[in-house]
């Protein structure tokens, strides 16, 4: 997290190499010369409870408003689980039920870009070859017409990313975060119209995956994830001059479609101090499936025992940032 130092005040302790300087509530002041070696035990413990402390996690489920099963998953991820926010897409026909349904039972939303699902909500994309038919045309179409760039491009994503954001303002109270559908937000024609229409709507925290830490992943989702933290790094001065906040980690991608009780395990054991965000996409689906899978690891009463065990702060952005 920007700015955050690990060596609060509030506890007294200098960092290594530094000076106490005289100051009162200082680690010279508290463990005095001749108790070095106790004292030396009892920084090391505060320590590790600093380490622990300071780890936070963000829980965003995605996918939510794209059909029923996803939306029963989602929430009872969060009723019964750790989810502690979802991204919401808009303009689908489950999109407002889901929303009253968070609502209801207090889940925070964020925006789900999509530019590769659903009907667009302007009438640009389909004038440029972004969509056919009254739909987004899927993933490859959509990858080549954004690699050609150009002025009428970024004009079509600016009015389209306005009018999603229109439609999520209309179902949504108060904004969590934003993102995108595959993460689409990071390629580098769609990325500084998203940066811009997300900053103008005053949305607090943006989706930034930089990925470090396999959890057993497959060959295939690791590059995938490592791909796309190569996007994110490229983007850092463009975020920068957005001012859009974003965790200080992100956990998830490598691990999708393999998000078992063992994997969520492993990347809470590895959780590093500062903000993680964790992308999952729970279903009330059939069982063996992968959003099945990742319901019920999301919703172990072990998973719910580990994050107390280990100290690690649970909620939404709105509650951590």
């Amino acid at each position: 997290m920007s700015g955050f130092s690990p060596w609060p005040s509030v506890l007294g302790i200098a960092p290594p190499g530094s000076t106490c300087g005289g100051q009162s509530g200082t680690a010279c002041d508290r463990f005095p010369a001749d108790g070095r070696r106790g004292a030396a035990h009892r920084v090391q413990a505060v320590l590790r409870e600093l380490s622990l402390v300071i780890r936070k996690l963000v829980v965003v489920a995605d996918d939510l408003g794209a059909c029923v099963a996803t939306n029963k998953g989602v929430l009872q991820a969060h009723r019964e689980g750790i989810v502690t926010a979802a991204s919401l897409l808009v303009g689908m026909p489950s999109s407002k039920a889901a929303a009253e349904a968070a609502a209801a039972q207090g889940l925070p939303l964020g925006l789900h870009v999509r530019l590769t699902a659903g009907p667009p909500l302007s009438p640009g994309p389909a004038t440029i070859g972004l969509a056919r038919a009254g739909r987004f045309c899927a993933l490859p179409q959509v990858l080549a017409r954004l690699s050609l760039g150009g002025a009428e491009l970024r004009r079509v994503l600016i009015e389209e990313l306005r009018a999603q954001v229109q439609a999520f303002e209309g179902l949504v109270a108060q904004a969590d975060h934003i993102n995108s559908h595959h993460h689409l937000h990071l390629h580098p024609a769609v990325l500084e119209p998203f940066l811009e229409v997300a900053s103008q709507a005053g949305f607090p925290a943006l989706r930034w995956p930089v990925e470090r830490g396999s959890s057993g992943a497959s060959p295939v989702r690791w590059a995938q994830a490592q791909a796309f933290a190569l996007l994110a790094r490229r983007g850092r001065v463009s975020l920068a001059s957005s001012g859009l906040f974003t965790s200080d980690h992100f956990r998830g991608l490598a691990a999708m479609g393999a998000l078992n009780a063992q994997a969520l395990a492993a990347i809470l054991r590895g959780l590093p101090s500062g903000l993680t965000e964790l992308m999952c996409h729970p279903v009330a689906g059939a069982v063996g499936e992968p959003g099945t899978q990742e319901l019920a690891s999301l919703c172990a009463v072990s998973v719910r025992q580990q994050l107390e065990a280990e100290s690690i702060q649970l909620g939404s952005f709105a509650e951590l940032c």
